[in-house]
């Protein structure tokens, strides 16, 4: 296995729809990201609420596509859980994805992403690739 650890700068994030937190609101996001070595790149993002449970949380699709010099990129899918009435996630929180693929450097890749905001609104995100 191999981890690859990234720092993501707080997101540029727009709301496609109203952002009233309804079901089939999506929103955008890209940030500029940096890594061991050296590398640098950008993540873009697009994030779909799908189904609210009650009044405590989202389940939303979420995709996201690393893009590092180059050919290199990591992609990403996974359902993300968002603290009601909260368009972004909290500080602290964690998400798990499936990481689905990759080209360049990372081609053919698989495993898990975790990301969690850090309190500035910048994330942490840990690849653990297979």
């Amino acid at each position: 296995m191999r981890t690859l650890v990234i720092h993501q700068a707080q997101a540029n994030v727009v709301h496609l729809t109203d952002g009233d937190e309804d079901h089939g609101d999506v929103m955008t996001y890209e940030g500029d990201v940096t890594g061991p070595d050296g590398l640098e790149g950008v993540i873009v993002g697009l994030v779909n609420s799908a189904r609210r449970h009650g009044d405590t949380h989202w389940d939303r699709i979420g995709m996201a596509a690393f893009r590092f010099g180059g050919d290199d990129s990591l992609s990403t899918t996974g359902v993300l859980r968002y603290e009601a009435q909260q368009s972004q996630s909290h500080a602290g929180a964690r998400h798990l994805s499936a990481v689905v693929g990759g080209t360049g450097q990372f081609i053919g890749a698989r495993g898990q992403l975790e990301s969690v905001r850090n309190a500035d609104g910048s994330f942490t995100h840990t690849f653990t690739l297979i």
